[in-house]
């Protein structure tokens, strides 16, 4: 009887701890990495799993009912630049004899991570499903911002003169395009330039006077010529035909 009750204990023991490892989620999740479970009876569970810090789940006791998504919670840097040239250039430096170059680069480094709640709530979204699509994410992300900060920084230019794109620190940059009203689960570690290029906006908008005035005296002749010539046909009808071209 005695051995009987033993073996019976075992038994619970045996079944008890193969529920316990079954559930247990931490030792999936290395350092550096949050897992966030999705199973098929809860969807997308918002409470991330972390290396060291104790989770267990039921939904992991029926068979493939769930999964452990892994992601990188290391920040992700990469560099961007963007280039162009300001509005009708080419046109406006035709008033030059020698026509400056209008043209602007800028390089930026970027880096950031997203807090393992928010993976949760993205991942909840549908707008990430696993690692390489958070890094899709911040790759879009970091191309949609650094267009915004370039324009940002040429308005800057504009302004004043004696700006200079390196004396801006990534705070001033973050809060000059607003980007965490764009990106609000994205936490900027950087947000630096690296190095830039940018046009003389006193040539530029001189230039572009210029042209506007030039082009403004020319429709003005053209309205004047179109004038005496209509009031000359008014006059000489018989004329008519060679204006016209007959």
């Amino acid at each position: 009887m005695k051995k009987k009750h033993i073996a019976e204990i075992i038994i619970i023991l045996a079944a008890a701890g193969f529920v316990f490892f079954t559930g247990w989620t931490q030792f999936k999740v290395s350092g550096g990495t949050c897992g966030i479970l999705i199973s098929k009876t809860s969807g997308v569970n918002s409470e991330p799993v972390l290396p060291g810090r104790f989770s267990w789940h039921w939904e992991y006791l029926l068979p493939t009912n769930a999964e452990l998504r892994l992601f990188k919670l290391k920040p992700y840097t990469a560099e961007r630049e963007v280039q162009g040239t300001l509005p009708s250039a080419d046109i406006y430096s035709t008033v030059y004899e020698t026509p400056p170059d209008f043209s602007y680069s800028v390089n930026f480094s970027i880096s950031a991570k997203i807090d393992p709640a928010d993976i949760a709530e993205l991942v909840k979204d549908s707008v990430i499903t696993d690692s390489d699509s958070l890094t899709a994410y911040l790759d879009a992300a970091y191309s949609t911002l650094a267009n915004k900060a370039a324009a940002y920084i040429l308005g800057r230019k504009e302004s004043a003169a004696s700006f200079h794109p390196e004396s801006l620190q990534p705070g001033d940059i973050l809060a000059g395009i607003d980007a965490s009203r764009d990106y609000p689960y994205i936490m900027f570690t950087d947000f630096s330039i690296m190095s830039s290029k940018l046009p003389d906006f006193i040539l530029y908008n001189n230039a572009r006077s210029s042209y506007i005035e030039n082009q403004k005296r020319l429709q003005e002749r053209a309205a004047e010529r179109k004038k005496k010539v209509n009031e000359l046909l008014q006059q000489f009808p018989e004329l008519q035909d060679i204006f016209s071209g007959k």
